[in-house]
């Protein structure tokens, strides 16, 4: 199968804005983890296992959150339609 230089250059754009989007998240992400487990440290005991279970709920909440977005833009018709584009500026 022969790919050409747009569908190379596409193809990258994407994943460029995917991992844009991808790095903010974990960014957030972690950010707002280590704020849960300070605040639930500060009430009180909290295991290791707890916190091992709230760090589960939010890499599966983010997860979650980027599929949709994933999805979308590995989509053909987001290519040239200004989709890649903007998510790179959202989340840029």
């Amino acid at each position: 199968m022969h790919v050409n230089d747009d569908t190379r250059e596409t193809t990258t754009d994407v994943e460029q804005a995917l991992g844009q989007i991808e790095a903010r998240a974990a960014e957030i992400r972690a950010e707002q983890l280590e704020r849960a487990l300070t605040q639930l440290r500060a009430q009180g005991d909290l295991t290791d296992e707890q916190a091992a279970a709230v760090e589960r709920l939010s890499e599966r909440l983010a997860e979650r959150l980027l599929a949709v977005p994933r999805a979308s833009l590995r989509q053909p018709s987001s290519v040239g339609d200004g989709t890649v584009e903007t998510a790179a500026e959202l989340f840029g």
